[in-house]
């Protein structure tokens, strides 16, 4: 799978984080933003989640706040994205 740089750096910084979450940049606004995460959800590389605390929003929808989070991926699950 080839990701684009901003997805590369999405990633990279969410684990850098207790809480795995994804940081939204101020560069990525609207359809923008959703282009460069929709992969990453069908990928399974991140999760939407019901943002709470200091998790950064993504997104607001009747639910409430929505955020974009690095699931609990075994090294094995990784290589598989990485590799395939």
């Amino acid at each position: 799978m080839k990701l684009t740089d901003t997805q590369l750096l999405l990633l990279s910084a969410a684990p850098q984080r207790d809480d795995r979450a994804l940081e939204p940049s101020p560069k990525l606004t609207g359809g923008a933003a959703g282009k460069v995460v929709a992969k990453l959800l069908t990928e399974g590389l991140v999760e939407e989640v019901r943002a709470r605390g200091s998790i950064p929003v993504w997104r607001r929808d009747d639910d409430g706040p929505r955020a974009l989070r690095m699931p609990a991926l075994t090294p094995n699950m990784w290589s598989a994205h990485v590799q395939g």
